[in-house]
């Protein structure tokens, strides 16, 4: 406690202010206000600031910035919508900050649960302008049509005209979306949904959700619109969760997977960025051994096992979405080495048993974690694992189990696929086993 400033209550009784300490998970600034933590957006360690209190409980208390009254040098944001949007909060902070704050993201978790890394590589960070996937949202009242992200912890729309982390093909839609959609009956009835934007080589793919049914009308409306658009595909969705319809294919999207040629269904999951697959990929490839037999556990499109399926005696990709499954399964067609199974490994993961006829695996699972199916890994003979996560508090928890079943994690590589975002992903190689003992020099 010695050295820290507390928070001074300035004449208006709902303001006060406070010194940054250090940055949160969620990439806020943190204070100490009567012995609480206090979080305020958009600020740095070190600057002081008189903020304005917006919610208080018996631990914490949340504040929005009011005035800057010294600190550190910041950053220029590259984004004009910065500070509003919620899709990005850390483009304020100078390039040191921001590599030592992704770097925490994921120390700060494995040091909770007592773990270590054998050896940590440098962060991989994708460039402006690579994002080709967006999720936006939308609204329609009087005012008319608003769309673009969340507002900062709110469900609010936050109309942008520019999104400089996306790919320019997705940039470029976006003001004649708005245009397009604000004259849609469908729209109009929904009053708000969301929408998801995917580049691929093909073109774009527009998949609208919005909770009220399509009507003649609306769908010919949505293709009259897709044409215009140039779109590559458009499909739509009564609700989240649901399997998208079909509306339009003017150029079946596809997705590259070594020497194989995957055509995937509507909203399918891919990584964020081509420059982030990769980086997750050229990680498995160096960690899975020539000649081995590979389960790929939540599977998806098989981004990071098909392309070295030729140097695997045997490959299993286990996925829980059966238009998934069912388009890897016509990819790898004929393929006798490479199965493909459906399976909720949430509810149902591989059990020990199951697992014994495999040398290593690979899992990236969802935001979640794989808590179950990592139980089950820890009861197995399996002695090599490869761990993809998008979250660093659910892989510590994960590695926790695995550890204690006599895993080590050898190496750890952070990726930065969602830039200015508090987000970070990393892939990790876990062996079971005592190390091998230096070469003699």
């Amino acid at each position: 406690m010695s050295g820290r400033r507390p928070a001074e209550r300035t004449t208006a009784p709902d303001t006060v202010e406070v010194r940054i300490e250090r940055l949160a998970s969620a990439g806020d600034g943190e204070a100490r206000l009567d012995g609480r933590r206090l979080f305020v957006p958009l600020t740095l360690p070190g600057e002081r600031w008189r903020v304005r209190i917006r919610a208080e409980t018996r631990d914490a208390v949340r504040a929005e910035p009011v005035e800057r009254l010294e600190g550190p040098p910041r950053a220029q944001p590259i984004c004009p919508h910065f500070g509003a949007c919620g899709g990005c909060a850390l483009q304020h902070l100078p390039a040191a900050d921001y590599l030592a704050f992704k770097t925490a993201r994921i120390r700060e978790p494995l040091e909770r649960a007592r773990l270590s890394v054998g050896t940590l590589l440098p962060l991989v960070s994708a460039p402006p302008a690579s994002r080709r996937r967006l999720r936006l949202a939308f609204t329609s009242g009087p005012g008319g049509l608003a769309l673009g992200f969340r507002g900062r912890r709110s469900r609010a729309v936050v109309p942008i005209a520019r999104c400089p982390i996306a790919l320019p093909a997705l940039e470029a839609l976006l003001a004649p979306l708005r245009r397009g959609l604000a004259e849609l009956g469908l729209v109009r009835r929904a009053r708000a949904g969301e929408l998801q934007l995917t580049a691929f080589a093909e073109g774009v793919e527009l998949v609208l959700l919005a909770d009220v049914p399509a009507e003649r009308e609306d769908r010919e409306r949505l293709v009259a619109l897709a044409e215009r658009l140039d779109l590559a595909r458009l499909a739509i969705a009564a609700e989240a969760g649901c399997e998208p319809e079909t509306i339009l294919v003017r150029r079946p999207p596809s997705l590259p997977r070594g020497r194989f040629l995957l055509r995937p269904p509507p909203g399918a999951f891919l990584q964020a960025t081509a420059e982030g697959e990769r980086a997750l990929l050229e990680a498995v490839a160096a960690w899975v051994e020539p000649g081995s037999r590979l389960v790929d556990l939540f599977a998806g499109t098989g981004a990071l096992s098909l392309p070295i399926a030729d140097r695997l005696a045997r490959l299993l990709l286990v996925e829980r979405e059966r238009a998934t499954v069912d388009a890897v399964r016509r990819a790898v067609a004929g393929e006798g080495r490479i199965a493909v199974q459906a399976r909720d490994l949430e509810r149902a993961p591989l059990d020990a048993s199951e697992l014994a006829t495999f040398d290593a695996v690979l899992l990236d699972p969802p935001r979640g974690g794989a808590q179950a199916q990592c139980a089950a890994l820890a009861r197995s003979r399996v002695a090599r694992i490869v761990y993809a996560s998008c979250s660093p508090a659910s892989f510590a928890r994960d590695a926790r189990l695995l550890v204690d079943a006599g895993f080590r994690i050898e190496a750890l590589r952070p990726i930065d696929q969602f830039l200015f975002s508090a987000e970070v992903e990393l892939v990790a190689l876990l062996l079971r086993g005592t190390p091998r003992p230096p070469a003699a020099a």
